[in-house]
């Protein structure tokens, strides 16, 4: 039996197969929008299963990749900390645009690097991967420590680890909607949720650190902890089906020329080129309002609290509201929660407000999509059309972080102010509602539904 693992981009082929019983009585909702293409996209006949899907090591699975994800969008959201830091003190002579891009690097890396890691998990399996990816991360946060310019830390705090980061996030997305298939939100969205909580973690712990033994030896420890956390978890990674012969490149192709997904592309791009004007201006709006640096991460701490709940609900939120509902309600909820409290109501207590509900809200996509993607799509689609969604989060994060430094630099900092980054911020939630309106208009139409339907 081979061994080697199954990459994201077609581990999910085996549970579409019409001759996989498990799909059919565990998740029936999984096999609609299955059309005539499939079979063109993507050949499932040399797709050997290991392990059937929702077994009790399936939830060892999402455990390790709830401690991949708690180090690699725990660092990357707990960002703030820093960037208050290099804003205000360390290069507070450098302009904040180009403070933006460490910020922007890392992100973009690691969402886009998605459209990378596939390959790599392909032809070198889940384990190694991941443990390429602990190592570079950690080495990438020591050789920041001994920077000295904004560029420096471009090349290791920003693309180095978000290439490290990529090695970890991808895979561990993927493996967990391999092994799921009755409970893929709730996994899904337990395994996102180490994000939040790793923000929580690592924000405290930088703030603490950067107090008792100073910025530099902060990044050390870092490093090494995320190499030992996801150097080690990262071991109980292994493949639930074989990789295919057959390429992915017809079924990406046609996932382009999908209105639908088209819809979704443009959400997700448009949702993470507001995203992290939140996480990155207003803990350091919270500082200027307090005087406190304290403040900064506090502020950091109570968003990744509200994205740990909010994460951890997706699923019976989605169950409720239904999943296209539910992406719809949250970025018209984030838009106004972005025009209200940011813009009309610039006080502390609105700010700690803001950061706890928005956290909540405005990531409830990362679980949800998968399983809107599969209802849409075909249950063999979800790990292909994730990966491409996600470098569609990273052109995003490319756009937007650069131009919320742009009019930081131009329009708020001279006049002490962040009412230009937050409009830009509340136009992109605004935009990412109406893109998720038009799904839904188009998912009713296929289906012959009402519009008043939950769905």
């Amino acid at each position: 039996m081979p061994s080697t693992d199954a990459t994201a981009n077609e581990s999910i082929t085996a549970a579409a197969t019409p001759n996989s019983t498990y799909l059919q009585s565990q998740d029936p909702e999984a096999t609609k929008g299955i059309t005539a293409e499939r079979t063109d996209a993507a050949s499932i006949d040399d797709v050997i299963e290991f392990a059937p899907p929702d077994t009790k090591y399936a939830w060892f699975i999402v455990a390790a990749a709830f401690c991949n994800l708690t180090t690699t969008m725990g660092t990357l959201n707990s960002f703030g900390v820093y960037q208050e830091y290099y804003l205000n003190d360390l290069y507070k002579n450098d302009s904040a645009v180009v403070i933006a891009w460490v910020s922007t690097l890392i992100s973009f890396c690691m969402f886009f690097g998605s459209v990378v890691t596939g390959k790599l998990t392909d032809e070198f399996g889940f384990r190694i991967t991941c443990l390429a990816g602990a190592i570079i991360c950690g080495v990438a946060l020591i050789l920041a420590s001994f920077t000295h310019t904004v560029w420096q830390l471009m090349l290791t705090q920003g693309i180095m680890l978000g290439l490290g980061a990529s090695f970890i996030f991808s895979p561990s997305m993927s493996i967990v909607a391999q092994w799921h298939v009755k409970h893929r939100i709730l996994a899904t969205g337990i395994a996102v949720s180490g994000g939040g909580v790793g923000g929580m973690v690592f924000s405290e712990a930088a703030h603490q650190m950067m107090n008792s033994i100073g910025y530099r030896w902060s990044l050390r420890v870092l490093g090494l902890v995320i190499a030992a956390i996801s150097g080690s978890v990262s071991l109980v990674y292994k493949p639930r089906v074989s990789v295919p012969k057959s390429g992915n490149a017809r079924l990406l192709y046609m996932l382009c020329k999908d209105p639908r997904f088209l819809c979704i592309g443009g959400a997700v791009t448009l949702i993470n080129m507001g995203y992290f004007e939140p996480l990155l201006y207003v803990p350091t709006a919270a500082v200027k309002e307090t005087g406190m640096r304290s403040t900064a991460s506090n502020i950091v701490l109570v968003f990744n609290a509200g994205t740990t709940i909010g994460r951890i609900l997706s699923g019976p939120i989605s169950a409720v509201l239904g999943p296209l509902n539910a992406n719809l309600a949250s970025n018209v909820l984030s838009f106004i929660l972005i025009f209200v409290l940011l813009q009309g109501v610039k006080t502390i207590a609105a700010y700690y407000t803001f950061s706890v509900i928005f956290g909540a809200i405005s990531t409830l996509y990362l679980a949800i999509n998968a399983h809107i993607m599969a209802n849409e799509f075909g249950a063999h689609v979800i790990a292909s059309s994730v990966g491409l969604s996600m470098a569609c989060c990273g052109i995003g994060v490319l756009i937007g972080n650069p131009v919320q430094g742009a009019l930081y630099e131009n329009y708020d900092r001279p006049h002490d102010k962040f009412t230009a980054v937050t409009a830009w911020a509340g136009a992109c939630f605004a935009l990412a509602s109406v893109c998720y309106a038009i799904l839904r208009i188009l998912a009713v139409r296929k289906r012959k539904r009402s519009y008043f339907s939950k769905m």
